[in-house]
């Protein structure tokens, strides 16, 4: 979800998934059977080092490490 949203947006490392990004992109297509989902998946990329979290919990920038990947 995350890294697809990046990939799509030619994004660099430093690019910002801000706050109604994640709503648009993906708050607004997942239910709430899948809101765990969506907390496993950012968390996984944190721990990664592909995205960092900002202090807000949702607003996400890509890392050097993200991407590489991209």
């Amino acid at each position: 979800m995350f890294m697809h949203w990046f990939r799509s947006s030619r994004a660099v490392a430093g690019h910002v998934m801000t706050k109604e990004d994640v709503i648009k992109a993906i708050l607004k297509k997942i239910d709430s059977k899948q809101d765990r989902a969506f907390t496993l998946a950012m968390d996984e990329l944190k721990n990664d080092a592909l995205i960092d979290i900002k202090e807000d919990g949702v607003t996400l920038v890509l890392t050097e490490k993200g991407a590489d990947l991209l």
